[in-house]
């Protein structure tokens, strides 16, 4: 039996593969995620962190366009630090 779940995770892994093999340094999945992303991608080279939410295929054009309103706010520059606690 396929769950929503596994359909949704396995959706992340191929996105994962797929922005790996797209020149993308890191591809974070961020299991069990609430939150804005479902991955982080990082591009070294670039200097580039993109958020990917993984939507199923049913979902509308008007609901991807709202959630991409809502958290346009991280389509803007930040100052990213790394830090070990």
């Amino acid at each position: 039996m396929t769950t929503n779940y596994s359909k949704g995770r396995a959706k992340e892994y191929r996105l994962r593969n797929k922005y790996k093999k797209d020149g993308y340094d890191e591809v974070l999945r961020m299991s069990g995620s609430h939150g804005f992303s479902d991955l982080i991608a990082i591009n070294k080279k670039k200097k580039e962190i993109i958020f990917i939410q993984s939507k199923p295929k049913k979902f509308s054009k008007k609901q991807k366009e709202e959630l991409e309103k809502k958290h346009n706010w991280i389509n803007d520059e930040f100052f990213c630090k790394f830090i070990v606690e």
